[in-house]
């Protein structure tokens, strides 16, 4: 079942969304696809899969935090030396755990940080150390891979990404945007985005139920449906 986004009908709720929201502009809100398919799926637990988006999902001003395996210092010199932009701060497991030792310690790392970024060999490693309630905010760490030769360009095309982790259950939700950019830049932000979504999906486009937007106040408004935004490929209207 091909997925084609009508794109009028795209653009028209997340235009809604960001009217709705824009009572609501001194607080930063998130904006979530939630992803609805026919099939419940049943995954154990891994590395999440990194999407590029066109504009990221976050505005300037943002902080990041780098979390390697071992080696801390050596990354910040490589950093410093290279002039890389986009980090803002480098910890490796043994000072990540020396510095966040408790609940309310990781709490405050979630507070100082917009986003975590971390390297991909040790990702399945971190739920342990950084606690479940990291998690449940999807405020995990994102993938990159340090053995890149341009560090610069993966850091910069982590720091546009977001990702998805899907486990269980019929509805799962990816970060695609904020309050604070605008509806545009969310609309393609998902346009970017919904292939690599749908090929990370067990079935593929035949488990797409729906695609639907929404941030922590509103309801969730269609971007696609199966059952209404279907269109037989092999039906063009026409006698053959």
């Amino acid at each position: 079942m091909p997925v084609q986004i009508d794109q009028t009908k795209a653009k028209k709720a997340f235009k809604a969304l960001f009217k709705h929201e824009a009572g609501n502009a001194d607080n930063e809100e998130v904006v979530w696809l939630m992803v609805n398919t026919f099939n419940k799926m049943t995954l154990t637990k891994g590395r999440p899969t990194r999407i590029v988006l066109k504009h990221g999902c976050q505005i300037p001003g943002v902080h990041r935090c780098l979390i390697t395996k071992k080696d801390q210092q050596k990354y910040k010199d490589l950093i410093k030396e290279k002039k890389i932009r986009g980090v803002h701060k480098v910890l490796d497991l043994k000072h990540l755990k020396k510095s966040y030792p408790t609940p309310e310690s990781k709490q405050k790392l979630l507070q100082d940080f917009d986003m975590l970024m971390a390297e991909k060999s040790i990702i399945t490693n971190l739920y342990k150390v950084l606690g479940k309630e990291v998690y449940k905010k999807k405020r995990e760490p994102i993938p990159l891979d340090l053995s890149k030769s341009d560090l610069q360009k993966e850091i910069l095309r982590t720091a546009k990404s977001t990702y998805m982790n899907f486990h269980t259950g019929n509805c799962h939700a990816i970060r695609i945007a904020t309050t604070a950019q605008d509806a545009t830049v969310a609309f393609e932000n998902f346009m970017s985005a919904y292939d690599k979504i749908i090929s990370g999906i067990p079935g593929g486009e035949d488990n797409i139920k729906s695609f639907q937007i929404k941030t922590a106040n509103s309801t969730s408004l269609p971007v696609y449906d199966a059952n209404t935004d279907y269109v037989n490929e092999y039906d063009s209207g026409e006698e053959v």
